[in-house]
């Protein structure tokens, strides 16, 4: 196994919450579990690291990084900007075809289970919606912006109010492009979002 497999692996893991906030990553501990010398491990870790889903302690181990609220609403902030200026460019160009297919994927991620299936279908929603605004490095710095909210998904499991409330956002989101209402899908997709960054905010955090 290497060191893709494992950063994957844990990348995954700390997204869909089973590694939670503080979780210490031993290296001894996950070249057992994975089969491999420490140094595949260590590799791993780094590049985590690197990208912000661990954090150096002062005895030097490695623990999963928690969310802190400033970033958090500064990632909500970004994200409404983006979004709502990519919905705004596309509305005018969505056809019926693309609306239906929203609705499709509102439908599937309604009853999804699985957090990683969550996020892909919750993406492929809002890509369809912004896909016809023309500006393919708006949509890639929404990409990214995405990304970083994955975490999210976890705390919106099927069968719950955050999910039925998720669920509801988007379909008066359609509602309102559906009806050529851009002002209203606009004022919605702001909420939602601010919403779902809100679930990423620890409650013993202001």
């Amino acid at each position: 196994m290497d060191t893709n497999i494992i950063t994957q692996t844990l990348e995954r893991e700390i997204q869909s919450g089973l590694l939670a906030p503080g979780t210490v990553l031993k290296q001894e501990e996950l070249a057992s579990r994975f089969g491999v010398s420490r140094q595949p491990v260590r590799h791993a870790l780094e590049r985590l690291r690197t990208s912000g889903l661990l954090e150096k302690r002062p005895d030097r181990s490695l623990a999963v990084t928690g969310l802190r609220t400033e970033d958090v609403r500064e990632l909500c902030q970004i994200r409404i900007a983006l979004e709502t200026t990519a919905l705004t460019l596309s509305a005018p160009n969505l056809s019926a075809s693309a609306l239906r297919k929203a609705r499709r994927l509102n439908e599937d991620l309604f009853e999804e289970e699985d957090p990683e299936i969550l996020a892909e279908l919750d993406r492929d929603f809002h890509r369809t919606l912004y896909g016809a605004c023309g500006n393919e490095r708006l949509l890639a710095m929404i990409a990214d912006m995405r990304g970083e909210a994955k975490r999210a998904y976890a705390l919106q499991p099927a069968g719950s109010r955050p999910r039925s409330a998720f669920y509801d956002e988007h379909n008066r989101i359609l509602d309102a492009l559906a009806a050529h209402d851009v002002t209203t899908a606009c004022d919605i997709l702001a909420t939602h979002i601010g919403i779902t960054a809100a679930t990423l905010i620890p409650i013993d955090q202001p």
